[in-house]
């Protein structure tokens, strides 16, 4: 009998033989159901103290697994944190996009410098943002078509830039992102680059300014030299002519008495073959007569004549060539003043005919202009300059034509030099106006005569055309307008 109902027998029985005889049985089954209850409940506690066991180490793992979670979570909130700060402290907007081309994430900086509405912000959704974007954008359409090509070759970089409607430029750039990460399409920047791109401007018109000032002191000192030439020009003209006018007009005096007195003195010989007839000495005249043969009296009494008239003409050709030539060079005339520019053109053809006459032919087709209002020294420098080029262009002799014309075209005054040179190849068309550009062998040109032209018609508020085909000629068209507008 078990221990546990033997202790309960005593108990509430006394002594064991007080029990009735048919209680055995009973008392048996109930020995033997704690015996059984007894092992049920060694192997109950048994198994509670593997259980308790299992439990505490299995706490022990929770408990450092739930470290390390905190541990992660922590390192993760430092991360995010970071990235954050990372994020809103750039002075460029950041726009993260997914493999889709949809917004992930953006920064302080975007949303101010695309002004986005606090709803927008609040609750917003990606086509709500864009559409707030694109409405800001001059070109929409590239702008998405850029965006979704940058989405799908994770491989391609970009930098550019577009403009707003506002006149903002905003500069764009996108480098590939790092292997790996998947979920991202492209990280893209935006900065505001209005300011820097007005200061690049400014600057560039500062440049331009600074070369269009350099070009002009460049002009104004090969105009200063190419004057303080035309003016020593001008007063050796005056000076030679000078010289020369004193002894032409005595010459010119003395060949208009020569022709006096010959004429006086033909009149006592033309007396004197009258009366040879009346001479009866036989030996006289044949002595007349061979001293008349011998000179050639007849053809002398001629030719005298001729040759007076010849050395007239002589002396008044010398004479008009000194006052073409002082009228070329103008030295008493710097200011502006209303010129014939024919005159101009014909004096300058009268001083560089020695270049020309030997090359080509000179026609002149003039038509009515009035006079202009200009500094008619430097027109007739252009005027030589032209002339000299075509002559030159034409080689010697080389049988050639230059052909000057004149006329009005839109209300100014026309002149074109048309000559059958050699022409102008078309990549030098575009820098002949260039300061010492020439074609010419050294010693022929300086390379400033068409450079001087064109800032000497552009003083005068003109213009310089060139027309030129290799192998036929050239043309050059100057367009002055009649009457100088008041600076």
């Amino acid at each position: 009998m078990h221990r546990l109902l033997e202790r309960q027998i005593k108990r509430f029985f006394g002594d064991k033989s007080a029990l009735p005889p048919d209680w055995e049985p009973f008392l048996a089954a109930v020995g033997d159901a704690y015996v059984s209850a007894d092992t049920d409940r060694i192997m109950i506690e048994r198994s509670l103290d593997l259980m308790s066991r299992e439990l505490t180490d299995r706490n022990a793992e929770l408990r450092e697994e739930l470290t390390e979670r905190q541990r992660a979570e922590t390192r993760l909130e430092y991360l995010l944190s970071l990235l954050g700060a990372t994020l809103e402290s750039t002075a460029d907007g950041i726009l993260a996009l997914d493999t889709n081309s949809r917004i992930m994430r953006f920064n302080q900086r975007f949303t101010d410098m695309w002004c986005v509405p606090d709803a927008i912000i609040a609750f917003w959704t990606h086509d709500a943002l864009i559409e707030h974007m694109l409405g800001q954008i001059c070109e929409p359409a590239a702008f998405m078509e850029k965006l979704d090509y940058l989405c799908h070759h994770p491989e391609a970089e970009c930098y550019d830039t577009f403009e707003c409607t506002d006149g903002r430029v905003i500069e764009r750039y996108s480098l590939p992102h790092p292997l790996g990460a998947g979920s991202v399409g492209r990280v893209l920047s935006f900065r505001d680059i209005t300011a820097r791109r007005l200061a690049d401007e400014a600057l560039q018109r500062e440049k331009e300014e600074q070369k269009a000032l350099i070009k002009k002191l460049e002009q104004a000192h090969n105009q200063l030299l190419q004057s303080e030439k035309m003016a020593s020009i001008g007063q050796l003209a005056a000076g030679v002519a000078h010289e020369i006018n004193n002894p032409i007009g005595y010459v010119y005096s003395n060949i208009g008495s020569l022709e006096q007195y010959i004429q006086q003195l033909f009149q006592v010989t033309n007396a004197y073959e009258r009366a040879e007839s009346a001479l009866t000495d036989p030996q006289l005249l044949k002595s007349i007569r061979a001293a008349k043969q011998s000179s050639d009296w007849e053809y002398l009494k001629k030719d005298v004549f001729d040759l007076l008239h010849e050395s007239s003409e002589g002396i008044v050709r010398v004479k008009r060539i000194v006052q073409d030539l002082k009228d070329f060079s103008h030295v008493d005339g710097v200011e502006w003043q209303w010129v014939d520019l024919h005159k101009g053109i014909n004096s300058t053809l009268n001083v560089v005919n020695n270049e020309i006459k030997y090359n080509a032919v000179v026609v002149k087709e003039y038509g009515e202009i009035p006079e202009v209002e200009c500094l008619a020294s430097q027109l007739n420098q252009v005027f030589m300059n032209m002339l000299v080029n075509a002559s030159h262009a034409i080689g010697e002799n080389g049988n050639g034509r230059i052909t000057i014309r004149t006329g009005i075209k839109d209300e100014m005054v026309q002149i074109e030099f048309s000559d059958t040179g050699k022409g102008i190849s078309p990549e030098n068309l575009t820098r002949i106006f260039d300061p010492f550009f020439t074609t010419k062998p050294v010693g022929k040109g300086t390379g400033l005569g068409l450079s001087l032209s064109y800032g000497i018609i552009e003083k005068h508020h003109g213009r310089i055309e060139v027309e030129s085909e290799v192998g036929k000629g050239t043309t050059f068209r100057i367009l002055i307008p009649v009457r100088q507008e008041p600076a």
